[in-house]
């Protein structure tokens, strides 16, 4: 059976490593904190998907920021008229936080979703921003499990300042094989928050509306515990940057 891990090879020609995706199988997650469209506990099921093992890093963002097809090209824009008048005003990227290997951050909502758009038309694949629902179910598994790990906090398994160490970004693998999810997804809380295309308010996926979007998972900077958990939420303007954000891509 093909699976979208196999189609790994299509992002090989475009992508430095690290680049990887995971299968992640169809199933239910149940969104808890409140907040935004979510009023009560919501239940959902999640039709299988793929997603990036590690979030997108410097050097594979820059890949893009420099291609004659790329961030320059009006194309990637058109997804919504806020994100076209955006680019028209901000028409080349921050630079880069961090090595090669850090998660690139300084990256507004607009910015990761026209990154999507350019690899869905290089690739041919229906490559996204992950839905919260689905970030939830990669970071989750089945059994609800409040760490992408397990059941225990542990400080040494994600990126975090619970300590107040405020260390800054760190390599996507510098947790790969201890803090991976149930599903193998490295990175999945700490270090920087992922954008969504879940708007806060809408609650849909709707590229074209002009609404503060779904954040997930904490970052380097965050010294409160229970902002890593799996179920953690919050939200930023899509037109806002900083070194706490950053995204990783979806497949169907």
């Amino acid at each position: 059976m093909t699976t979208y891990r196999t189609l790994t090879r299509e992002f090989a020609a475009l992508l430095p490593p690290p680049f990887d995706l995971v299968d992640i199988p169809g199933g239910d997650v149940t969104l808890t904190q409140r907040g935004g469209y979510l009023h009560e506990p919501q239940t959902v099921h999640v039709d299988a998907f793929a997603i990036g093992k590690y979030p997108i890093t410097n050097q594979q963002y820059q890949i893009f920021a420099e291609a004659a097809d790329g961030y320059d090209d009006p194309a990637w824009w058109e997804f919504s008229d806020a994100a076209r008048e955006w680019w028209y005003e901000n028409p080349r990227p921050l630079k880069p936080y961090g090595g090669n290997d850090h998660p690139r951050t300084h990256i507004t909502w607009y910015e990761a979703v026209a990154y999507c758009q350019w690899l869905a038309a290089k690739t041919g694949l229906a490559v996204h921003l992950p839905s919260e629902a689905q970030w939830q179910r990669a970071a989750q598994g089945d059994d609800g499990r409040p760490y992408p790990w397990g059941y225990e906090w542990d400080i040494a398994l994600c990126t975090n300042n619970v300590a107040h160490e405020r260390i800054g970004t760190l390599s996507v693998r510098t947790h790969e094989g201890e803090g991976d999810s149930p599903y193998g997804v490295v990175d999945m809380i700490g270090n920087t928050w992922d954008w969504c295309s879940t708007g806060w308010e809408s609650g849909t996926d709707d590229l074209t509306l002009d609404e503060v979007r779904v954040l997930r998972g904490g970052s380097w900077f965050e010294d409160v515990q229970k902002v890593f958990r799996t179920d953690s939420r919050s939200s930023w303007n899509p037109e806002l940057t900083s070194d706490l954000r950053g995204f990783r891509i979806a497949v169907g």
